[in-house]
């Protein structure tokens, strides 16, 4: 049996605000309605279509790099959040990278560094800024991906991928990091009141190589498509008060209709079916789309529990999210060696993204 990279190392980290969802529906009621009783019919329509959204969304708790006490009382302009994700990421990112390294390994160890993140933009970004001050080479191989949204990490993971392959001993590190909390703002609009009930802040980094010492899973393969005609599903649209989610509801029937075929083309190359496979590390956008792909792979409650508790214990937290499933499965003991896994995550485009490990 063919050998392939394995990551080597694991870790995540999460800011300090965390919160239960009926606070941040509080402080989201009144960021959105102001702090005058809800008298008129209007406002009270209004509160109580959050208040369903809140409850809709199966989040029980979630992490905030903001305190949203504080943060959430006056707009923002789309300036005053990147000064504020410049402020904030670097030190959530290095507490993720610090423990995925552990004491085994070190920033100088690392040949390649690929950084992905949609919340937060800037030149010198988060790659050189992390290099530097944890004592990377200063010919070690930086990446940025940004933008791509919910399934940016599994882009990551095929670009370290690409790198360890490509470049034998390469040790390669992928940070995805979120903070998703700095976008909120004030709307009566549905998909954007939906992403403030959902999304959460969070970094994942892991290290991947072909060390013979490294234990974790092989990273055997990676698969994407796209269902264009439904490109406009999903939005992540710079404005000039912050980053706006664009979330239609037609988003489950596309991922249902598209993601058994999308499984089967990562899986078939390895003669494997969908019953071959063990464990199902699924981005957990909201409950219909984990519904959608519930259905559409034929997918037991069991399988799925591991993202639904991600999903209730964390949020949204964009592309960290499935990384922190990973995170989650591999700690709790519970794959066997040669046991296979499908991670998978989705975002604009209408894209699907998918890797397959093997324990």
């Amino acid at each position: 049996m063919a050998h392939h990279p394995r990551i080597q190392a694991l870790g995540v980290a999460f800011p300090p605000h965390y919160q239960s969802q009926e606070e941040t529906l509080a402080h989201a009621q009144r960021y959105l309605h102001g702090a005058a009783p809800q008298t008129t019919p209007a406002t009270r329509a209004r509160a109580q279509r959050l208040s369903q959204l809140f409850a809709g969304a199966k989040v029980g708790h979630r992490h905030f790099a903001v305190d949203p006490a504080l943060y959430y009382q006056e707009p923002r302009s789309t300036g005053a959040r990147m000064a504020l994700y410049q402020e904030l990421a670097p030190t959530l990112g290095s507490v993720a990278l610090t423990n995925a390294l552990g004491t085994t390994l070190t920033p100088a160890d690392l040949t390649d560094f690929t950084v992905v993140s949609c919340t937060g933009y800037a030149a010198p970004g988060l790659d050189v800024i992390l290099a530097r001050d944890l004592g990377m080479p200063r010919n070690v191989r930086r990446v940025c991906i940004g933008h791509m949204g919910c399934f940016g990490a599994m882009v990551g993971l095929r670009q370290t991928l690409a790198a360890v392959r490509s470049q034998p001993g390469a040790r390669a590190a992928l940070l995805s990091l979120e903070l998703t909390s700095l976008h909120f703002m004030p709307t009566d609009d549905d998909e954007v009141l939906t992403s403030f009930a959902l999304f959460g802040d969070a970094a994942a980094a892991l290290v991947l190589s072909d060390d013979p010492a490294a234990t974790g899973p092989e990273v055997v393969d990676a698969y994407c498509a796209a269902d264009f005609a439904a490109a406009d599903q999903m939005a992540w649209t710079i404005t000039d008060q912050g980053f706006m989610m664009g979330l239609s509801p037609r988003v489950p029937v596309t991922l249902r209709r598209n993601i058994r075929d999308v499984v089967e083309n990562l899986l078939t190359p390895h003669g494997l079916d969908i019953p071959a496979v063990t464990h199902w590390l699924v981005h957990p956008g909201g409950p219909s789309i984990l519904d959608a792909v519930a259905r559409g792979l034929e997918l037991t409650p069991d399988q799925m529990a591991r993202s639904w508790a991600t999903l209730r214990d964390h949020g949204n937290c964009s592309s960290a999210t499935v990384l922190l499933i990973l995170d989650d499965l591999i700690k709790s003991g519970t794959p066997k060696p040669g046991e296979w896994g499908v991670m998978m995550a989705f975002g604009p485009g209408l894209t699907l993204e998918t890797a397959l490990l093997r324990f």
